[in-house]
C-alpha cells in the first residue's frame, strides 16, 4: 500500500477541526498542507468551500489507521491547547501541545480505498451551497493564462 508522509498537526487539523498546520511565512498559514493530505488520501483536488466535505470523509480513516490521535480530539486537549495558545502565543502554543500529547511528528498516510470518496465536480458542489446567483465564474480568454476558481459573491 502506498504512504505518503504528513506532518502530525497537518493530520491532526482535519481530526479536530482546528488549524494546527505550520505556517511558512508572514503571509501563510500552512492550509495547503490540509489540500495536499486530502487530495493524496481522495485522489481528488479539494476546493476551498468542499474542505469540510473532504474533511469528513477523511477524518475516520485517519483515526482508523492511528486511533492514537484521537486523544487531540478531546474537550481536555483541546482546552489544554487553548490555554497554550492564551499564554504563549499561536505557534509555540501549538508546539507545546503537540509535545504534550507525545505523538510523533508525521505519519505514513495511505489512500483511501476506492469507492469511499464521492467526487463532486467543485463549481456544481458551490452553486448547491450557495445558489446559482451568487455564482460568478471567470474564464480567461487566452488559453495560456492561469485558470481561474469559482468564486462566491458574498451581495
Amino acid at each position: 500500500m502506498a504512504t505518503r508522509p504528513f506532518a502530525t498537526r497537518t493530520i491532526l487539523s482535519v481530526t479536530t477541526g482546528r488549524l494546527l498546520t505550520k505556517s511558512e511565512g508572514p503571509k501563510d498559514n500552512g492550509i495547503g498542507d490540509m489540500y495536499r493530505l486530502m487530495g493524496w488520501m481522495t485522489g481528488d483536488s479539494p476546493f476551498t468551500h468542499q474542505l469540510g466535505r473532504f474533511a469528513e470523509t477523511c477524518k475516520p480513516w485517519l483515526l482508523r489507521w492511528f486511533p492514537e490521535i484521537d486523544k487531540a480530539g478531546s474537550s481536555k486537549a483541546t482546552e489544554l491547547l487553548d490555554s497554550f495558545i492564551r499564554d504563549d502565543g499561536a505557534e509555540k502554543g501549538i508546539e507545546l501541545w503537540l509535545a504534550s500529547l507525545a505523538l510523533p511528528e508525521t505519519y505514513d498516510v495511505p489512500v483511501i480505498p476506492a469507492g469511499n470518496h464521492i467526487h463532486v465536480d467543485p463549481l456544481e458542489e458551490l452553486v448547491g451551497m450557495v445558489g446559482k446567483e451568487r455564482v460568478l465564474v471567470v474564464v480567461p480568454n487566452d488559453d495560456d493564462e492561469p485558470a481561474f476558481d469559482p468564486i462566491a459573491l458574498d451581495c
